[in-house]
This record gives structure tokens, C-alpha cells and sequence, in this order.
């Protein structure tokens, strides 16, 4: 009777030394991009730069303004993700009023962004300059920027993603484009008209 009163009391003991069970967060699929490779893409608005193989530019429907405004979107498929990019001639624009609307576009976003961070670039070769925005948190464009070459042109991009603005899904997917628009900054070159 004290052996079968000792293996109860034992198995009760190891039944009790189990571990609190703790639901586990939600998971996301592993998303794994190949190494782009960069070709050379020219949208018909004076304007070429270098794009993945993975992205197509897409022309919007009256692209073409009488002032010389010109629309199109750099869209990335597998990603879901599309730039909604603005160029502006300068001959009857003033520069000052479009710097200003982009940084006011960046941040009206400050309601859900946990931060912006600015990112000044300069490449003195090609004539661009320009401020890339990076936003964290929920927001729904993660990334804009603007470039200029201060007496011509003027180009402003929005990045937006076709689904909820959730950071910790979209991050692998993020530093794909991130990478992929400053490239495309870097290679920025104004064409003649």
C-alpha cells in the first residue's frame, strides 16, 4: 500500500510540473526576395532611372497635363506594392510651394507613424537633390520622397501597399523597395525635352 500511495503521490508531482501553457503570437510566412537585377526604364516624363526586372512602370490614365505634369506609378507586383510618382516641370511652378506640399503629404501621416525620419541626398553628377521619408508604425505610405534639380524638374513618389498597413508583416517586403528606391534615386537622370 505505501508503494502504490508513493507512485500516486509521484505522478501527481510530475503531472504538476508542467509548464503554464502561453498562446503563442501570430506567425507570419517566411518571404524570401531574389537579388534584383536593374534595368534601365524611361516613362516619357524627362526623366530615366533604374528599376528591378520585378517592377513595371504603369501609365495613368491622362499622364499628360497641359502644363507638363505627368503621372505614372512604379508598380512591384509580387510585393503588392506601387509608387505613385508626380513629375513637375518648373517653368511655371515655383519649387518652394511643391517642397513644401511634399513635406506636408509626408507628414499628415503623423497621426499613426511612431516617427519620420528625413533622409537628405545629393548626387551633384546627375543634378538630383531631394529628402527620402521613411515613416515607422501603421501608416499607410511608408516611404516618399522628392528630387530636383532645383531650376527644371520636380519629382514626388508615394509608396503604398494593396493591403493593411500592418509593420511587421510588410518589413521584409519594405526593405525590398527601400533598397529599390534609393537605387532608383541614385540613378535618377533628367532627360532633355
Amino acid at each position: 500500500m505505501n508503494k502504490a500511495l508513493v507512485g500516486i503521490v509521484a505522478a501527481l508531482g510530475l503531472g504538476a510540473c508542467r509548464p503554464e501553457a502561453i498562446p503563442k503570437p501570430r506567425g507570419y510566412f517566411r518571404i524570401e526576395h531574389p537579388a534584383p537585377t536593374y534595368r534601365t526604364v524611361q516613362p516619357e516624363c524627362d526623366a530615366s532611372f533604374e528599376l528591378p526586372q520585378f517592377a513595371a512602370v504603369e501609365r495613368v490614365i491622362g499622364e499628360q497635363s497641359t502644363d507638363g505634369t505627368c503621372w505614372f506609378n512604379v508598380v512591384f507586383p509580387t510585393l503588392q506594392a506601387r509608387w505613385h510618382v508626380t513629375m513637375v516641370p518648373l517653368q511655371d511652378a515655383d519649387l518652394s510651394v511643391l517642397i513644401e506640399d511634399a513635406h506636408q503629404m509626408a507628414f499628415s501621416h503623423d497621426i499613426k507613424a511612431l516617427g519620420i525620419g528625413r533622409k537628405r541626398f545629393a548626387f551633384p553628377e546627375h543634378g538630383v537633390y531631394g529628402v527620402l521619408f521613411e515613416l515607422d508604425g501603421p501608416v499607410a505610405s511608408p516611404l516618399q520622397f522628392y528630387a530636383t534639380d532645383s531650376t527644371d524638374h520636380f519629382i514626388r513618389g508615394s509608396l503604398y501597399f494593396n493591403h493593411v498597413p500592418n509593420p511587421d508583416s510588410l518589413r521584409p517586403s519594405l526593405e525590398r523597395v527601400r533598397e529599390d528606391t534609393r537605387h532608383l534615386l541614385e540613378t535618377l537622370k533628367w532627360t532633355a525635352r
